[in-house]
């Protein structure tokens, strides 16, 4: 039995593309490694808490000056 030269090719040599959701995706914020997802968008829980405790710190300074709405 004789097997012909490449009978079995990769997908670059194919000329076929990995899927959006094959590859990682990063943070938006600071850019670390995270799971793979189909468009890509993602913030690590990190940044989440940095971005949720910026915040509540930006609405008590702003009841503390007597903007608050409440």
């Amino acid at each position: 039995m004789v097997k012909s030269e490449k009978t079995e090719q990769t997908m670059e040599e194919r000329g076929e593309e990995k899927p959006p959701f094959d590859e990682p995706s990063y943070c938006l914020l600071c850019g670390v490694v995270g799971p793979a997802l189909l468009y890509g968008h993602w913030v690590c829980e990190h940044c989440k808490n940095v971005v949720q405790a910026e915040a509540v710190s930006k609405k008590r300074q702003i009841e503390k000056e007597g903007g608050g709405s409440t």
